[in-house]
């Protein structure tokens, strides 16, 4: 197993894949923060969409995070396109059938990937936490968003977004991998999860309100925010799992197919 995650992770921690991957998501967590503070904080109407979140939410002991928790799709979409190339390029660069000569174990390929993306997720959400931590209070002050409620068990405020944040993006991440098996192509599978993501959740959302809660995005979306009003914390992680299992699995059979296809 050692060997199996050992390169997976040489093939994670090139400067391109640091950049595009766990630079996007501190980007896009700091833009977030940034839009839903002064969009509700400030009072502006820019963006009317913020998913019901109050001036009170953001004042909230664990508001810091409310802007990630709201626009998680964004780092969902990001850590989906990273977990989906992960499994798309060993087919398009034809590395496939070198690893799958050095370790005839299927299986083995397939866990030390999906354990090799999953740490390089976490510690890319990590990052993306600890630098927006000491930003929201600044950006906070600006929009004229009190942080009082903020210093009041902090630590565990920090440690359950963390959590919630990086279970929410894992699961998106599983789906992704999915989606990469399958399609073999990073092009197709990113365009499959952008479209997603932005078409057909959003009009689910519009056609079908009550059946839309319990599609992929927003049940990842509330397990992000630990919970909502229309979904348990409970809930959304028995779904989540049950997605979960359901792209593992896929992806274990899509990795008996013949290499040369």
């Amino acid at each position: 197993m050692i060997r199996p995650i050992r390169s997976e992770l040489t093939r994670l921690l090139n400067p391109a894949l640091l950049l595009g991957g766990m630079g996007l998501m501190v980007f896009f967590g700091l833009l977030s923060t940034t839009v839903l503070f002064y969009t509700v904080g400030g009072g502006s109407s820019a963006l009317p969409n913020t998913g019901g979140i109050t001036l009170g939410a953001l004042e909230a002991s664990d508001g810091m995070f409310a802007g990630m928790q709201n626009f998680v799709g964004m780092l969902g979409v990001i850590t989906l396109v990273v977990w989906a190339m992960g499994a798309t390029t060993d087919y398009s660069s034809g590395l496939i059938r070198l690893l799958v000569q050095a370790e005839p174990g299927r299986w083995r390929l397939l866990l030390g990937k999906v354990v090799a993306l999953t740490a390089f997720t976490c510690v890319s959400m990590l990052v993306t936490v600890m630098v927006v931590m000491p930003a929201a209070p600044i950006i906070a002050e600006m929009t004229g968003v009190s942080t009082d409620a903020w210093n009041s068990g902090m630590a565990g405020s920090v440690v359950s977004g963390y959590l919630h944040l990086t279970l929410s993006v894992l699961l998106w991440g599983v789906v992704g991998l999915f989606v990469g098996m399958v399609t073999k192509s990073s092009g197709i599978a990113i365009g499959i999860g952008i479209g997603y993501l932005m078409l057909f959740e959003g009009l689910a959302g519009m056609l079908l309100e009550s059946a839309a809660k319990w599609l992929p995005g927003e049940v990842f979306g509330a397990i992000a925010s630990g919970g909502t009003t229309d979904m348990g914390y409970g809930t959304a992680l028995i779904i989540g799992a049950g997605y979960a299992v359901a792209a593992l699995a896929a992806s274990v059979i899509m990795s008996r197919r013949d290499v040369t296809a």
